[in-house]
């Protein structure tokens, strides 16, 4: 598709990676063994940005607002036909504003069974991660390994200071094979190894609020209300995919996966008492067809997932006061969420200038119930979406442009509750539900200028913005600045 010489092949290679083709079905990819069929040309990029969030409306365990400072690299060569290497690494450095009821890190990997209290605020946080691989290709199959970690640091200097840590760690291996000149089957399974420890300090005079280790909802376990203010989260997880793919990414595509994840809360300071634990099982597929050729690109593609996470309570003898003894156990919490989507591509991918269509449309539904006392959300929506983008490349220059439009309609909601009582949890409840049952209409836009400084070294800058207005009329705003060397 692209012809280029030796003084363009830099933005050549960049004009690949944004491509909407490259990039309509990644899910192939989660294989390591698939990687060498990502792109034609190898590219490796260092950036540097800031990202600020605004957000009148959010769930309050999240804060309304973030501030950060990210370093990011990432890099994909090919060091001949038969090997490949892929890597990333970024660190981020920022403030996330305004967090309530919620004083645990990763609330979207340990909800609902986080730590809180009534007061709440600003969250600083220093977060690093990396992550690298490696693909060999013989004739007709190759193999694929990878390993990601990340790591999180999160703290407060001021009543109530939590110091939180999380560790997290993945490992993945995979094996495709071809089946004739065009196609392809792979599969690849992982491992995880996720860990958070959490301890929360008061050293005002005044005294300190009160200790809620949440279970759901707005439920709290009464045994530990108070001063229980460490925890521990020790995680696993486990999943495996299969592919069904061609080589060239022209025609149709075919994946399904699995993935398992689990933890339990301990309590350090309580005798190492197991509180509660998560079992999260996520069911995902996605049909696609791609059709390229030297002057355009079509494409369908069907997705969706299934999750069920499913929250446990032990229960405890407490008559002595010196020990606790499990006596028992109930699942009383459950999150089930259902996605399906369909999406459509038109591409012109000529480099000296492209365009694309892409139009979109979703459904979602969340279940998310307390069985005693009885509170459920029920929230059904329907979200359309259209996205737009144009590149040009000129002698030394690739401009890259972007639009996005989704409106999201809550086509069902309700919120249960079996009491209601006039505090700050069932204000929290009502704000989340508000939040999570609104309708919304969002505006994406995006530029990016690549200059070539050199035959195999560029410059690019690079901002995003992302705006979202509810029907609650509060609106989100999101801004992205970044500078970076592609090479």
């Amino acid at each position: 598709i692209l012809h280029a010489q030796d003084s363009t092949s830099v933005l050549v290679r960049i004009h690949e990676n944004i491509s909407p083709a490259s990039n309509f079905s990644n899910t192939l990819f989660v294989n390591p063994a698939n990687l060498p069929f990502a792109r034609t040309y190898s590219l490796s990029e260092l950036s540097a940005g800031y990202t600020t969030k605004s957000e009148q409306t959010n769930l309050q365990q999240l804060g309304n607002g973030i501030n950060q400072f990210l370093i990011n690299a990432q890099s994909y060569y090919k060091i001949d036909s038969g090997n490949t290497v892929f890597g990333n690494a970024y660190y981020k450095n920022g403030k996330r504003k305004n967090v309530h009821w919620n004083e645990s890190s990763d609330y979207n990997v340990i909800y609902p069974y986080v730590t809180a209290d009534s007061i709440g605020g600003d969250i600083s946080f220093e977060e690093y991660a990396f992550k690298g691989g490696y693909s060999k290709s013989f004739s007709k199959t190759r193999i694929g390994i990878a390993a990601a970690y990340r790591a999180l640091l999160e703290y407060r200097d001021i009543d109530p200071r939590p110091k939180n840590t999380v560790s997290d760690l993945n490992v993945q291996a995979g094996i495709s094979q071809n089946i004739g000149n065009h196609y392809a089957v792979g599969t690849s399974v992982n491992l995880q190894k996720y860990t958070q420890s959490n301890a929360l300090k008061f050293f005002s005079e005044l005294g300190a609020p009160a200790v809620y280790h949440m279970t759901g909802l707005g439920v709290y376990n009464n045994l530990l209300t108070g001063n229980k203010l460490s925890s521990f989260y020790d995680g696993r997880g486990y999943g495996a995919n299969l592919q069904l793919f061609p080589k060239d990414q022209n025609g149709f595509v075919l994946s399904v996966g699995y993935n398992h994840f689990d933890y339990e809360k301990i309590m350090t300071e309580f005798q190492n008492l197991v509180a509660s634990t998560i079992s999260e099982k996520r069911f995902e597929g996605e049909v696609s067809y791609l059709k390229k050729s030297e002057t355009q690109v079509y494409g369908a593609k069907i997705q969706g997932y299934y999750t069920d996470r499913t929250g446990t309570e032990n229960i405890f003898d407490n008559k002595s006061t010196t020990s606790y003894i499990k006596i028992s156990e109930a699942d009383r919490y459950t999150n089930q969420i259902a996605f399906v989507g369909i999406s459509g591509l038109y591409y012109i991918p000529n480099p000296e200038f492209s365009w694309s269509v892409s139009p979109g449309f979703n459904l979602k539904n969340r279940v998310e119930k307390y069985i005693d006392p009885l509170r459920k959300m029920d929230i059904t929506q329907a979200i359309g979406r259209l996205d737009l983008s144009a590149s040009k490349l000129l002698s030394k220059s690739l401009i890259s442009l972007f639009a996005g439009f989704e409106y999201s309609v809550a086509l069902d909601s309700e919120m249960k509750l079996s009491e209601r009582k006039d505090n700050s949890i069932f204000d929290m409840l009502d704000y989340n539900y508000s939040y999570l049952s609104s309708d919304y209409a969002k505006a994406s836009l995006a530029a990016r200028w690549d200059y070539k400084y050199d035959t195999d070294l560029n410059f690019f800058i690079k901002s995003d913005l992302d705006y979202y207005q509810y029907s609650n009329t509060k609106n989100n705003t999101c801004f992205q600045m970044s500078v970076g060397l592609t090479f």
